[in-house]
């Protein structure tokens, strides 16, 4: 019973460290692959908006700092 606990223990705390040591994009990122990678690209003031191949939109909102607000995405 003691190797069970020592087992469950030490698989417990790999999967903990695998998980919390996994990249995260930020919205900036997000945003910035998803306009290099889009097939229409129209920019207004404050909003950008992307169509995809697929038929499928994105909409990024920025506030008056320039950072990212919102990420809307629409698959048609």
């Amino acid at each position: 019973m003691n190797i069970y606990l020592k087992t469950l223990l030490v698989l417990a705390i790999l999967s903990i460290a695998f998980t919390s040591c996994r990249e995260e994009k930020t919205a900036e990122e997000t945003a910035s692959e998803m306009i290099e990678n889009g097939d229409q690209v129209k920019v207004k003031e404050d909003k950008v908006k992307i169509e995809n191949e697929d038929g499928s939109e994105t909409k990024i909102k920025y506030d008056e700092f320039g950072s990212v607000e919102k990420i809307k995405t629409d698959d048609n």
